[in-house]
């Protein structure tokens, strides 16, 4: 399977030991994208404070990985 690179933008979760994630926001009709719910230990330190725009690698429809995005990234690749 092929690897993708999609933004994503980290949220809140009430859930204990979860992270939920924004991924593909903005894409496709009526923002796009999905919610889906990591465990916290998936997810780097530097990548779980809410709002935080980061890169989510997919493995066909499964997060294979998070990384944060640089300052630069974040204002170009953002979407209100």
């Amino acid at each position: 399977m092929m690897d993708s690179k999609v933004r994503g933008k980290v949220l809140a979760s009430l859930q204990p030991g979860t992270i939920d994630i924004w991924v593909a926001y903005g894409y496709g009709a009526n923002d796009g994208g999905g919610v889906r719910r990591l465990q916290v230990r998936e997810v780097p330190p530097d990548c779980r404070m809410p709002n935080t725009y980061v890169w989510v690698i997919l493995k066909g429809v499964e997060v294979a990985g998070l990384e944060k995005m640089t300052a630069e990234e974040a204002r170009t690749h953002r979407w209100e």
